[in-house]
């Protein structure tokens, strides 16, 4: 037992998992970056933001990010188009939207556009948690979610 808790104190013997947040909302940037520096199930998580979609579209132009989360209305770039372009750098990326929008039509597009899930601001930590797990273990949209 002693060397399974001395394992789990070693940072480079846990997984490393790129996170890319795109929002024009500091606080929900830095909220969002907290919420996975306080992940204690076995992976390392390297947060990056990004203030707008023509930022984030940029930052995964230098490296693929293993999941991202984009709100859709930002300004320089919403948050679509910076869906539709990182779609086309790379359509196997789990892309969370992550929005105060209740824009039905906008949130289509997005589903439309291939993302994991679509998060309703305020969002619940729990299922964000929930989400995140299921995005990076299987990089498919829960089945729960496939008709929102």
């Amino acid at each position: 037992m002693s060397g399974i808790a001395k394992r789990s104190d070693k940072p480079f013997d846990r997984p490393t998992k790129r996170v890319l947040i795109i929002d024009d909302e500091e606080t929900i940037r830095q909220v969002l970056t907290e919420f996975f520096n306080s992940f204690s199930h076995g992976t390392t998580y390297k947060v990056e933001t990004a203030a707008n979609g023509a930022e984030g579209v940029m930052m995964m132009l230098r490296g693929r990010p293993d999941l991202v989360l984009i709100d859709l209305h930002m300004p320089v770039m919403d948050g679509l188009q910076a869906l539709k372009q990182l779609r086309g750098f790379d359509s196997t990326v789990p892309i969370m939207v992550i929005t105060a929008s209740r824009d039905t039509k906008a949130a289509a597009e997005a589903l439309n556009q291939g993302v994991f899930a679509f998060i309703p601001k305020p969002f619940d930590f729990g299922q964000l948690e929930h989400l995140v797990a299921l995005a990076l273990n299987t990089g498919r949209r829960p089945p729960s979610l496939s008709h929102a």
